[in-house]
């Protein structure tokens, strides 16, 4: 399995920067570089292969006065756990392998959707939770994916609902029913998606499970989804945190979600702030070698987006923020000058927490334009994400009047971890 630290890993590692300061006091205690083992994840070459957690939050979001049900809680990282289903192990954040959409309770912006019934997983969607699962060859060829359409943001949601009523359920759990519809696959593999209903609320669920895999686990994966509905519906929460919990890397880690705030978001895309909220953690722990130290350095590494509604990606206009948490301030010194050294960095027009550069390289749209800077033993890349006004990334002085605002607001707020 090959070791990745986002777009930039390759770059980084290649980049050939000035010898590194020597290593600062270690957050944790312990040597970098340490690895661990997890059962079902035996081969991985991570140092830790499975290090998610999952904190619930008690309070609801509220939409158009009603409670979200969020997708994520009708089928958490602790109901996978229970079933047994292992969630796929990379260190960089991928739609793919892990992708949380969730609403919060801060923003203006309208939310927009385009779906003509309910809003299909996986898919384009306001409110949707997808995860590709660890298979026994590692391809992460298996996924499951919920998306959950209630009439304050979807209108046609209770449309739908309404039309199922009467038709034969493939699953019936008290008050709600599933209807699914099933992809010709060979036996014994599972694929599929199922409209699961309660009242005016729609959630599809969707799974790609392989016989070898968790296909036998798919009525229970299933029955989960819908004893949530029911629970959620009665008794709503707000979207969950997603932390890490690892021997390898025993200390905080930045969360950048809480960071994009309305009030950062709005004056850099020159909109409204939705309450709209796209994050794709990491779901294991990575480590990387810099130039000229032959230290292993372990990470995790979380990115958040939030901007305008569109449940487009290519529609939106939004702030992409990525942070990545060492357990050294050498090591987080060390990504932000090689990634800066490889992509053209340029002073900012303020310098932004300990040091700060924007990259200008044009040869990629994912590095032109992005702030990077660091505190302490975190690393952050801001960057501008509107497919349409710059499809190739933004200029030194775009990057001055947009994002340079923004990462001082950030770096302010963030107070450590």
């Amino acid at each position: 399995m090959k070791k990745s630290l986002s777009f930039l890993a390759v770059l980084v590692l290649l980049a050939g920067c000035g010898e590194s300061t020597p290593d600062s006091q270690q957050a944790s205690g312990i040597p970098d570089g340490q690895t661990t083992q997890r059962p079902g994840y035996e081969g991985s070459d991570y140092p830790d292969p499975a290090p998610l957690k999952e904190k619930p939050h008690a309070q609801a979001v509220q939409v158009g006065g009603k409670p979200v049900i969020q997708a994520c809680n009708l089928l958490s990282l602790n109901d996978l756990t229970d079933l047994g289903v292992k969630v796929g192990s990379r260190p960089d954040p991928n739609v793919v392998n892990f992708k949380r959409i969730y609403l919060t309770g801060d923003g203006k912006g309208p939310l927009e959707t385009s779906a003509i019934t309910y809003s299909q997983a996986p898919g384009e969607a306001l409110n949707e939770c997808t995860y590709a699962l660890e298979s026994k060859d590692s391809t992460l060829q298996e996924t499951l994916s919920v998306a959950v359409s209630q009439p304050a943001y979807v209108p046609s949601a209770a449309e739908t609902a309404a039309a199922f009523v009467g038709a034969p359920a493939s699953i019936t759990l008290g008050a709600v029913h599933a209807y699914s519809k099933r992809r010709p696959v060979p036996e014994p593999d599972a694929s599929g998606e199922a409209a699961v209903i309660l009242g005016d609320t729609v959630a599809s669920f969707d799974f790609d499970l392989k016989g070898a895999g968790n296909a036998g686990k798919l009525q229970d994966i299933a029955k989960r989804v819908m004893q949530n509905l029911e629970k959620q519906t009665n008794a709503p929460a707000g979207p969950s945190t997603v932390d890490y919990a690892s021997p390898v890397f025993p200390v905080p880690v930045a969360q950048p979600c809480p960071l994009l705030t309305a009030n950062t978001v709005t004056p850099a895309i020159g909109a409204e702030t939705s309450p709209l909220v796209t994050e794709t953690p990491g779901t294991a722990v990575g480590d990387i070698v810099f130039p000229h130290d032959p230290q292993q350095r372990n990470y995790v590494q979380i990115t958040c987006e939030r901007g305008t509604g569109e449940d487009d990606p290519l529609s939106r206009k939004a702030l992409s923020l990525t942070a990545t948490s060492f357990l050294t301030d050498d090591a987080a010194k060390q990504y932000v000058e090689n990634t800066a050294g490889a992509h053209g960095g340029q002073a900012p027009s303020t310098a932004i927490g300990d040091e700060s550069k924007i990259m200008t390289d044009t040869l990629s749209v994912k590095t032109r334009g992005v702030l990077i800077f660091r505190k302490g033993r975190f690393a952050f890349e801001l960057n501008v994400d509107d497919h349409d006004a710059h499809p190739d990334g933004i200029s030194l002085a775009e990057a001055n009047t947009l994002l340079v605002p923004a990462g001082q607001k950030i770096a302010r707020a963030f107070q450590g971890a």
